[in-house]
């Protein structure tokens, strides 16, 4: 009966995920996009560094996206940095894995940047941000990024291990991405 009712589940699950692979994702011109990403940074040595980044987007052509983003960072202690840019994406569906569902892209950031800290000075600056990723598609309409970036700084913005700040960064960010027409 274990045996019957184990096959039974599997090929639901199966099932499902398939007809879920059986449609494409919505990156068509005209399409809206709403995103949040974020990370742990635990390079600090006194707490853990949270980074969270909200944005929205348009694609103006199919596989190009524009648009704004707004992010914090914080170890909620002595560092606080947030900041206001704007962000491009290329995506590239004809290398896309798992029958389309992944799909990679190339984008960068371009912002401005405020961080308040007792680990240094105050700054403000530019923040220069590429990366590179996949959009891990769930359903046409929502999808999981998984992002690698460097992030450059025109002046000390990221906390490291010594606690002092730097004008780079390295990472891994997760999200999530709404798309809507």
């Amino acid at each position: 009966m274990k045996k019957l009712l184990c096959v039974y589940v599997i090929t639901v699950v199966l099932g499902w995920v398939g007809s879920t692979w059986a449609q494409g994702p919505l990156l068509q011109r005209g399409t809206k996009e709403l995103g949040l990403t974020g990370n742990l940074d635990f390079q600090q040595e006194s707490r853990a560094v949270l980074n969270i980044n909200g944005r929205f987007g348009y694609f103006p052509q199919t596989n190009l996206e524009v648009g704004g983003f707004a992010e914090v960072s914080s170890n909620f202690n002595e560092f606080s940095r947030y900041g206001l840019g704007g962000f491009a994406e290329l995506h590239v569906p004809d290398l896309a894995l798992l029958q389309g569902r992944a799909i990679p892209y190339a984008g960068a950031d371009l912002g401005l940047e405020f961080v308040d800290t007792s680990l240094g000075e105050d700054n403000a600056a530019l923040i220069f941000r590429p990366r590179v990723g996949l959009k891990w598609f769930i359903r046409d309409y929502f999808a999981i990024d998984t992002n690698l970036f460097v992030a450059v700084a025109t002046d000390d913005l990221f906390p490291n291990r010594k606690n002092h700040l730097d004008p780079y960064d390295v990472g891994i960010q997760l999200g999530l991405r709404m798309y809507f027409k």
